[in-house]
């Protein structure tokens, strides 16, 4: 922008040239200081009417914040930060509940398809695929086959009282029993998952059912807590405000500038002036 500026000539007329020379620096110094102090003096009253306000806005920002500490802590309001931001900066909380009950309603989900497989499993014949897949009973199997092929060979050839004969017999319903025991292992495995899945299902329901009622408890008592939040979070933009325009009109802020310069000082003249 176009700045104007005026220039000013400063004479004494006097008999002694040195002197008038001082006395016209001098009054040119003079008139600057004097451009200072009242520059100064212009900022000084808003300066302590401002310092009255901050003292004020900062007793009422602490106050504020005691109320919301007192406050959260009688009611047993616990935020914790959620990790964002709000459009001015300001780091988003949400409250302790809220976020047991969110990570709850996640483990109850998988409890539920936990369950839901199980179920499925149980239903749907798993037992017997089991059965087949399992080494141990594909072992047992094995076993009885060999013996029932020996024993058949054996009664081709002799009576049953025939003493090998009656231990293989023995010996394949031996493995047929084992064999139950084991099918019957699976099958209960199978009934055990689903049954522990179904109680944690249920156990994890009733937390969740507990945790929503607390949640719209404080929900509730949170009306109050959010009041004081939103004098806590006014007090303080009105004192950071305030603090910005005090620092603005202070010393560093421009008062030690001066609009009014000496081009030239005055020299002692080498001759009169008059006659």
């Amino acid at each position: 922008p176009l700045r104007l500026s005026s220039l000013v000539d400063v004479a004494w007329t006097g008999p002694d040239p040195a002197l008038s020379a001082r006395i016209a620096n001098a009054w040119a110094t003079s008139f600057i200081q004097y451009n200072l102090e009242r520059r100064f003096e212009a900022t000084a009253y808003a300066r302590r009417f401002l310092e009255q306000r901050l003292e004020q806005l900062r007793r009422r920002l602490e106050e504020s914040e005691r109320q919301l500490v007192g406050f959260a802590s009688n009611q047993a309001i616990i935020n914790v930060p959620t990790g964002a931001s709000d459009q001015e900066g300001r780091v988003q909380e949400r409250s302790l509940t809220a976020e047991s009950l969110a990570a709850l309603n996640g483990e109850l989900a998988r409890a539920t398809a936990d369950r839901v497989r199980a179920a499925s499993r149980l239903a749907s014949g798993a037992a017997t695929a089991e059965s087949v897949a399992s080494p141990t009973l594909a072992t047992m199997r094995q076993r009885r086959a060999e013996a029932a092929a020996e024993y058949a060979r054996l009664m081709s050839q002799f009576e049953p009282g025939y003493p090998p004969a009656e231990a293989l017999s023995a010996q394949i319903r031996q493995l047929d029993q084992a064999i139950a025991r084991e099918e019957a292992r699976i099958s209960g495995s199978l009934r055990s998952a689903y049954q522990d899945a179904t109680r944690r299902e249920q156990q994890l329901n009733a937390q969740v059912e507990q945790l929503k009622q607390e949640f719209l408890d404080q929900r509730r008592r949170s009306i109050q807590y959010n009041i004081y939040q939103r004098d806590v979070d006014t007090n303080r933009e009105l004192y950071n405000g305030l603090l910005q325009r005090y620092k603005e009109i202070g010393v560093a802020g421009g008062v030690g500038e001066n609009n009014i310069a000496v081009v030239d000082t005055a020299r002692i003249p080498e001759q009169p002036s008059s006659p």
